[in-house]
């Protein structure tokens, strides 16, 4: 190997190494080649988290698993609780949830979850009783605020007929009345979680009941568990979702972060989901 220098057009002289060697040749031929088998190879191999219910530890680094560590199947994990679980994520596997009697994740087959979820609208007006209870009703996901059409006819809604959500407040029960605009019933949670013009966390548990007012009128529609996502901790997880996913289609990421949602929250509809995506992430 010996150095020299070479001038190029006006520019000023340059070191570079030049090799005489062929054995030194053949040797840095061989490093870039399994350089670059290897890395992809190490690639597929590695999982990314999504989300961690509980606490697991990666056992030979002692690192907690969290949304967006990155660790390989080879790799021991330690569950602290026998209910702890994580949703994790391979480009090339699809997204898995391990537990600690299924988190052997080079030989893991059973609950491999490829996106077989294709995100359903909530369009169209809702027109009686049964409709709305069956709209309404599981856990049921609205990200920050969401907007449902009723049927006016059926449903006027005015200072006399309107809808109220009743959720358990400090072991009372409180009604918050749900603005409108035009044929659109409105879940805001800012306007709900507020009492006596305070905002408070949260309600006591997720269980609401949904009714309908008319004179001097109460009508029980049904119960549902009304889900508002931790907005920051969602966009963490979707963001890695997306990051494994950069080949697929628009449509397909959709579904598949609305698959993720479905299963770790809740419903959501395509309306909520696809402004969102769009605005927070570019997908379009």
């Amino acid at each position: 190997m010996i150095f020299a220098v070479r001038l190029i057009g006006g520019i000023n002289p340059v070191p570079f190494v030049q090799i005489k060697s062929t054995h030194m040749k053949q040797a840095i031929i061989t490093i870039i080649f399994f350089f670059l088998i290897l890395v992809p190879l190490r690639a597929q191999n590695d999982f990314k988290v999504i989300r961690v219910n509980g606490s697991i530890l990666i056992r030979e680094r002692n690192v907690s698993l969290e949304t967006g560590t990155v660790f390989s199947e080879k790799e021991d994990l330690l569950f602290k609780t026998d209910d702890a679980t994580a949703a994790v994520i391979n480009a090339q596997k699809g997204r898995v949830v391990i537990t600690s009697r299924n988190h052997d994740l080079s030989t893991i087959k059973s609950n491999y979850l490829p996106s077989m979820y294709n995100i359903s609208s909530r369009g169209g007006s809702l027109s009686m009783s049964a409709d709305l209870s069956n709209h309404f009703s599981g856990r049921y996901v609205v990200l920050e605020r969401e907007s449902t059409i009723i049927d006016r006819s059926t449903f006027p809604m005015d200072n006399d007929h309107f809808f109220f959500l009743r959720y358990r407040y400090k072991n009372e029960d409180i009604n918050k009345k749900l603005s409108f605009s035009g044929d659109s019933l409105i879940i805001d949670k800012k306007s709900l979680f507020t009492v006596d013009g305070n905002p408070i966390p949260s309600a006591d548990n997720t269980s609401i009941r949904l009714y309908y007012h008319k004179g001097n009128e109460s009508v029980f529609i049904g119960e549902f568990d009304l889900i508002f996502p931790e907005m920051n901790q969602l966009a963490k997880e979707t963001e890695v979702i997306l990051s494994e996913i950069k080949g697929k289609t628009a449509s397909e990421k959709i579904n598949d972060v609305g698959a993720y949602i479905n299963e770790f929250y809740g419903k959501v509809s395509y309306e909520q989901l696809k402004p969102w995506l769009d605005k927070k992430f570019g997908v379009k």
